[in-house]
């Protein structure tokens, strides 16, 4: 697409390497954005937490398939994820329903 100048932006590098710690963080965001942490162009978003949990469902399920299989970071990565995500789901949970943040 050209830019302001008229000349075409380079193309975009290659995406990072799909790896567990991007799996991870990736579903997580999933989570936080269902649980109306980010704002979108500025405004406050709903929580959607039946997405919310569907997404964190998603990470436990994860850790169990691979228990025993991942690297001592990759399940330090994932428990403290899913801990801070639960944390989250509690509080989200708490905010009065309707409204957003």
């Amino acid at each position: 697409m050209p830019d302001e100048k008229g000349s075409a932006a380079p193309p975009p590098g290659p995406p990072p390497p799909a790896d567990f710690s991007s799996l991870v963080a990736s579903l997580a965001t999933g989570a936080l954005m269902a649980m109306g942490e980010f704002a979108e162009e500025g405004k406050p978003v709903a929580p959607d937490l039946d997405r919310a949990k569907y997404a964190i469902d998603l990470l436990e399920v994860l850790a169990v398939k691979t228990k025993g299989n991942l690297t001592p970071g990759e399940d330090r990565q994932l428990a403290g994820i899913l801990h801070q995500l639960r944390m989250a789901f509690v509080e989200a949970s708490r905010k009065p329903h309707g409204g957003v943040k």
